[in-house]
């Protein structure tokens, strides 16, 4: 096996072995972050968002809709988001980001960024840049080598 894959591998690694500190949010199995990630994809993109469709969520997961209905389910037990069933099309329900879902939200995105600062400060600007581009491209490669099967 090429050396430069195994280093790779246990570098990669070294993100998934974190302490249990460092979760993005306590108490979420990967499943019900990736539904955060993709709210706060859809924030960013258009910041006045309050209602989330499951298609549009889903277009950031692809989940089954098996898998999103359970975990919209468990985000709900847990108090984050709620479904909200207009008056006008009651055929389409939405998730929306409960006041708890919001502050959780809003907090762990402060805490990343922070991080992510000090980090690109300890790296430097030009290194920094070399990263952002290296994980674009890792990303893109990444796709990229599912259709080489």
């Amino acid at each position: 096996m090429d050396n430069r894959i195994m280093k790779l591998i246990i570098a990669l690694g070294k993100f998934s072995a974190q302490p249990r500190q460092y979760r993005i949010i306590e108490g979420l199995n990967a499943s019900e972050t990736g539904v955060f990630w993709a709210m706060t994809q859809i924030i960013a993109e258009k910041p006045d968002t309050e209602l989330f469709g499951l298609s549009e969520l889903n277009s950031y997961l692809n989940f089954t809709r098996p898998n999103l209905s359970q975990t919209i389910n468990k985000l709900e037990d847990k108090g984050y988001v709620e479904r909200v069933v207009l008056k006008d099309d009651r055929r389409v329900t939405y998730i929306r980001l409960t006041e708890n879902g919001k502050a959780t939200a809003k907090a762990k995105y402060d805490e990343i960024f922070v991080r992510l600062e000090n980090i690109a400060k300890i790296l430097g600007e030009e290194d920094t840049d070399k990263l952002i581009e290296l994980v674009l491209r890792f990303a893109d490669a990444y796709e990229k080598s599912a259709e080489l099967k």
